[in-house]
């Protein structure tokens, strides 16, 4: 098949900072690189064509394809790779780290496609559309139709097909509380919707603690970053039962997951609470991975930089590479002297 081919990391507080003008453009225009197009194992480091990463797809139970959320290639990408399942007569379906839990029953309803006489505007005179409802009752109302539209064609996909699509993540106030309040400060209601996991492992936690400190621009201490990974470990505990709980339905596919490249990040955090949960499941971890602004060989993409990273094992079991969205570095101006 001759097919041109086309990270959760700045959604914390880099987009904050791009907002307000602080990102610097570290290189105009994109770079060419040998790496872009590539599906590598990131295990064996063997080349792969795309024939064998839907055949790998085709076996698993659940398949995680790992985004940079704004990175338009890695959306067509996942297009294409469900369209190729649904192609071998497989339902896969499709879970979304963007949506929660809470919200899967708009979901059904919209790819069920059937009327609902709870239409927003019904009896008011106003008119809208099916998507435009959908995407009031999800609360994207407020965000660019560009960042929908990336969302929305894998739903519409879905509506086309008749797949199941399920949110996955914890409500936005709970995140919101867990982010910034103490866990003994939550009422018992909040805290009735947390697994209340324990943070023991010392090795992600350090790394993690890492991961925010690189989005927050080198910016990190206590008890700031206790809370973002008591956050992060509910989230990721959250969108791995809903994982399950949809893998145990009758459909033949796996089940898909849309999601940030950091929640798959060396086979951790969704990953690993999946398997926690229901060890039998086979999971295939797909890394959509952008080139990095400079060069930097293979290896840099599989394990990093961090001294941790070479305990954790490779970033994901499949890498895609791709071009950059953009060359903007956000944390360019806190560089300078």
């Amino acid at each position: 098949m001759s097919l041109k081919l086309f990270r959760d990391w700045g959604m914390l507080t880099l987009l904050a900072i791009v907002a307000t003008g602080c990102a610097q453009q570290s290189q105009i225009g994109p770079r060419q690189d040998p790496l872009i197009g590539q599906l590598i194992d990131g295990h064996s480091q063997v080349a792969l064509s795309y024939e064998q990463l839907v055949e790998r797809a085709q076996a698993a139970d659940v398949v995680y394809l790992s985004e940079r959320h704004d990175n338009a290639e890695h959306h067509r990408i996942q297009l294409q790779v469900v369209q190729s399942l649904v192609d071998l007569e497989l339902r896969p379906a499709l879970g979304f780290e963007f949506f929660d839990a809470t919200q899967t029953g708009y979901l059904m309803q919209y790819v069920s496609g059937k009327a609902s006489l709870m239409q927003l505007g019904h009896g008011t005179g106003k008119t809208t559309s099916p998507e435009q409802r959908l995407r009031n009752r999800l609360g994207w109302s407020q965000r660019s139709d560009t960042d929908w539209g990336y969302y929305f064609a894998l739903i519409e996909l879905a509506k086309t097909h008749q797949l199941p699509v399920f949110g996955t993540d914890l409500p936005a106030g709970i995140k919101l509380r867990l982010s910034r309040t103490d866990l003994d400060a939550l009422t018992p209601v909040e805290q009735q919707q947390l697994a209340m996991l324990p943070l023991d492992n010392n090795g992600y936690k350090s790394y993690m603690y890492e991961r925010f400190r690189a989005g927050h621009c080198g910016w990190g201490n206590e008890p700031l970053l206790g809370r973002l990974y008591r956050t992060w470990q509910e989230r990721n505990y959250r969108m791995a039962s809903s994982i399950v709980a949809m893998s145990q339905t009758e459909r033949q596919g796996p089940v898909v997951m849309i999601v940030g490249a950091g929640h798959t990040e060396h086979n951790w955090a969704v990953v690993t609470q999946v398997e926690q949960l229901q060890p039998e499941l086979k999971q295939l971890n797909i890394g959509l991975q952008e080139i990095y602004i400079d060069q930097a060989p293979l290896q840099s993409y599989l394990y990093g930089d961090s001294e941790l990273n070479s305990t954790l094992g490779p970033r994901h079991d499949l890498l895609w590479f791709t071009q950059r969205q953009d060359y903007d570095d956000p944390c360019a101006m806190f560089k300078k002297p």
